[in-house]
Formats: C-alpha cells, sequence, structure tokens
C-alpha cells in the first residue's frame, strides 16, 4: 500500500476550486487501486493533512495522469499558501480502538 500525504496551508477557495476538487476526488475513487482518504485539520493553525491510500504505485501514477490534477497542480498558488505532499511506502500497519470502519485499508 502507498500513502500521498497532501499538507497544506488553505488560502481563498472560489467555485472553481470547488468543482476542479470535485472533479479530482470523483477521478481518484474512479481509479482502479484508489483505496481511500482521510482529512485532518490542525486545531493550533490552518493547516490542513489529507492522507490517499493507493493499493500500489501504479495505481497512483494511473490518477497522476487525470487532467483535472494535473491542471489543479499547475494552478495551486490560486488557492494555497504552501503545500506539500510525500509518498510513502507501508511497510506495516496496525492498532486498536478506532472501530472497524476507521482501519488502514490493507
Amino acid at each position: 500500500m502507498y500513502l500521498v500525504m497532501f499538507r497544506l496551508d488553505p488560502g481563498e477557495y472560489d467555485a472553481e476550486f470547488h468543482e476542479l476538487n470535485d472533479a479530482i476526488q470523483v477521478a481518484a475513487e474512479d481509479t482502479e487501486g484508489y483505496l481511500s482518504k482521510r482529512t485532518w485539520h490542525a486545531s493550533e493553525s490552518e493547516e490542513i493533512l489529507v492522507v490517499y491510500y493507493w493499493e500500489s504505485l501504479d495505481a497512483l501514477e494511473s490518477f497522476g495522469a487525470d487532467s483535472d490534477h494535473k491542471e489543479a497542480k499547475q494552478r495551486w498558488t490560486e488557492w494555497y499558501d504552501a503545500y506539500e505532499v510525500t509518498v510513502t511506502e507501508v511497510v506495516e500497519a496496525y492498532g486498536s480502538g478506532f472501530g472497524d470502519d476507521t482501519d488502514p485499508p490493507l
């Protein structure tokens, strides 16, 4: 499994952002190998962390070719003050207490 961690400092969102963001989420969900997404908001700042779970690097690369995703990457300065992307391979994931519906999608 691969995780893509998208850390961002949001700027101003407009209607075009929301349309593009919704289209990107649909494209991700329609990509074979997409597993899920989780979002966290930092309590001490505006920072947001979005983690996407992917079955394989091939699935992630397939999503990366999506035209809406490419457009959003080119226009990031219109909607974010800062961003950082980290792609990592999961070697192991385990835990307890979050319930069945929140276990990592292994």
